[in-house]
């Protein structure tokens, strides 16, 4: 995973769709503030079922605060209901050649089902991820700048949309 200032999270997209589709139970990923972020989101919209931090063989949080910084890693555990996964599908919204911002008003319309900047509206089962600008002064930083729609659309802002999940 790139460690720029602004990163899509292709990678974190295709990974996890591979390894849901191919019934893998557990995966690392890189450690990054998007990658945490995101996989947060999904945890609390139960599309995975738990994250713990490690290093690149295991999932142990006291391996992970003594790696080096390019060998933590985040492991994911899938999640799997009667053989199928819960996570069926993550697509990009937003590319690195082709960015899409929204207002809230235009995140309101795609959250209520309806099209705005050529991005159809959300479907039954599924959510969108947010970046939103870094706001220091309303304590939004980091971790923070990432949201679901309906998150950022009930604090009142718009952002980056950078992905579906369902």
């Amino acid at each position: 995973m790139s460690h720029g200032l602004t990163t899509i999270p292709h990678k974190l997209c295709s990974h996890l769709q591979n390894v849901s589709r191919g019934a893998i139970a557990r995966t690392p990923l890189p450690y990054t503030t998007a990658n945490l972020a995101i996989s947060t989101i999904l945890l609390r919209h139960g599309l995975i079922s738990n994250l713990t931090l490690g290093d690149p063989q295991q999932p142990n949080p006291s391996a992970f605060h003594s790696a080096a910084a390019l060998q933590r890693r985040i492991w994911v555990d899938m999640k799997y209901r009667n053989g199928l996964p819960v996570l069926r599908n993550m697509s990009l919204i937003s590319k690195p050649s082709f960015r899409v911002y929204v207002t809230r008003d235009e995140l309101g319309r795609i959250l209520h089902g309806k099209r705005a900047r050529n991005v159809g509206g959300v479907g039954m089962g599924e959510i969108l991820i947010v970046k939103t600008e870094n706001d220091r002064s309303r304590g939004r930083t980091g971790r923070d700048t990432y949201m679901d729609g309906w998150e950022a659309w009930r604090a009142g802002l718009g952002g980056e949309l950078l992905l579906r999940a369902a």
